[in-house]
């Protein structure tokens, strides 16, 4: 079976519209002509406010998921956000490109759940109404339906309504999804969920994007110094 793998984001600033300009300002990107994305799982680290959501988006609306969420050309859409291409940004695949993937944005699950609703007969998480489970539970259904799918996954903060329980779980299905050939971008501040070996983890802050070790990245050592304090 011939392994798809997401290979190099290749970017092009020239072709900004007016209101995307402000990407031209972005520190981190705008020395950027490509970068590598070498493993299956590639995490994406950083502080708030240093642009995640909008290379995150990019990649997603140049593999023709939506920016909210889901699927491929799905049609899901809760307000009047564009959902066009970025075109500032392009894909390269190698050897071949994955036929659908899932976009997972933890804050709209909730107009997610209500979208599910409104679809006549749809009954994709066993059978039952997301909102009936809490907040959590309803990403682990997500998730754990996918568990057998090989696709191009991104996540984007997933950790945010998990125990540290559920987090570990979390990580397992992970490697098991990774071991069925399915391949993931995950933006995350979680150490645990940072914790897969044999992956790579790209740091996006002081203005630049760089490979670093676990040890190393800030949400670990601020995690270390706080439970080690006496």
């Amino acid at each position: 079976m011939i392994q798809a793998h997401l290979k190099t984001l290749k970017f092009d600033f020239s072709q900004l519209d007016g209101k995307q300009k402000y990407i031209w300002d972005i520190p981190s990107l705008r020395k950027l002509t490509e970068l590598e994305i070498n493993n299956k799982i590639t995490y994406f680290v950083w502080e708030n406010g240093a642009w995640k959501s909008t290379l995150i988006e990019a990649i997603a609306t140049s593999f023709w998921f939506n920016k909210e969420w889901w699927t491929k050309h799905s049609l899901y859409q809760t307000n009047d956000t564009d959902n066009g291409v970025s075109d500032w940004i392009n894909l390269s695949w190698q050897p071949i490109k994955y036929k659908n993937g899932f976009f997972f944005r933890a804050e709209w699950i909730y107009n997610f759940n209500n979208y599910l609703e409104e679809i006549d007969g749809f009954s994709a998480y066993w059978w039952d109404n997301l909102h009936n489970f809490s907040h959590g539970e309803q990403f682990m259904k997500i998730i754990e339906s996918r568990m057998d799918t090989v696709w191009f996954y991104i996540l984007d903060e997933i950790e945010s309504a998990l125990s540290a329980t559920n987090q570990l779980k979390l990580v397992e299905i992970i490697k098991y999804m990774r071991s069925m050939w399915s391949q993931f971008i995950i933006a995350t501040h979680s150490p645990i969920i940072l914790s897969i070996s044999d992956s790579d983890i790209l740091s996006f802050d002081d203005w630049e994007i760089q490979k670093i070790d676990y040890d190393f990245t800030p949400c670990v050592d601020i995690y270390k110094r706080v439970l080690l304090k006496k």
